[in-house]
């Protein structure tokens, strides 16, 4: 199944006013978002401030994660946690073209000395959770940055072979366990440089456990980009 993202001009899904934006969401709605100001730029986890040796967090510092860097815009909170509800729960394709517009529009402006990569991997769902929710919410979020700035999608490259459970509620040790062995290589990639994209990185260790994969298979270097990032540990 795929979203058609692009929407006719139509109230704001936030705050209702109407809009003649390609978006459900007003000029204002959006300059109010949860943006995250300062992150380790290796895990992307949230930060008062930016004072440690090359703007990492003291865990990337002692334990490096497989992931070289993470771009996250949002902070996982109303009303951004509601736009990501609306669209993974919700079908709401309204919210899906808000998400999308949101990664084309300002993942650069995060880092403008960024180098855009080979090729970028939406994180794969597994066949019951895409069967139950009809689409993969990483792959419609992508598909617009993927267009607009002329990059591959990686779309049945990996695979997800293992269901797993929330993350949220797992300690550390847990996450990893959970994870471990999930995702699989069908096609070796040859690309060097990949972004996976996720909607929400909650402790990291889904898209670690990818980048892992991938750097097995001669990547070398992954990076991620996800709409917002849980105010947890990694």
């Amino acid at each position: 199944m795929t979203i058609k993202l692009s929407v006719l001009a139509s109230n704001c899904l936030l705050c209702g006013d109407f809009t003649k934006r390609d978006i459900s969401l007003c000029k204002a709605c959006e300059d109010s978002l949860p943006r995250i100001e300062h992150a380790c730029k290796q895990c992307g986890i949230p930060l008062e401030n930016i004072n440690t040796p090359n703007d990492l967090c003291g865990q990337c510092i002692q334990n490096p994660p497989e992931v070289d860097y993470t771009v996250s815009l949002f902070h996982y909170e109303n009303p951004v946690s509601y736009l990501i509800g609306q669209m993974k729960f919700q079908q709401q394709l309204s919210s899906a073209a808000i998400l999308a517009s949101l990664l084309d529009s300002e993942i650069l402006k995060r880092n403008s000395d960024m180098t855009l990569p080979d090729a970028i991997l939406p994180v794969p769902l597994h066949n019951s959770r895409l069967a139950k929710r009809g689409f993969n919410q990483s792959l419609e979020i992508s598909r617009d940055v993927a267009k607009q700035k002329k990059i591959p999608l990686l779309i049945d490259q990996v695979s997800r072979e293992k269901h797993t459970e929330a993350q949220t509620h797992l300690n550390k040790q847990q996450r990893l366990k959970n994870v471990k062995g999930c995702f699989k290589v069908l096609d070796p990639p040859v690309a060097k440089h990949i972004v996976i994209v996720d909607d929400v990185i909650t402790t990291g260790a889904t898209t670690n456990e990818l980048a892992r994969l991938l750097k097995a298979e001669g990547v070398e270097k992954v990076g991620v980009w996800s709409i917002a990032r849980a105010d947890i540990g990694s």
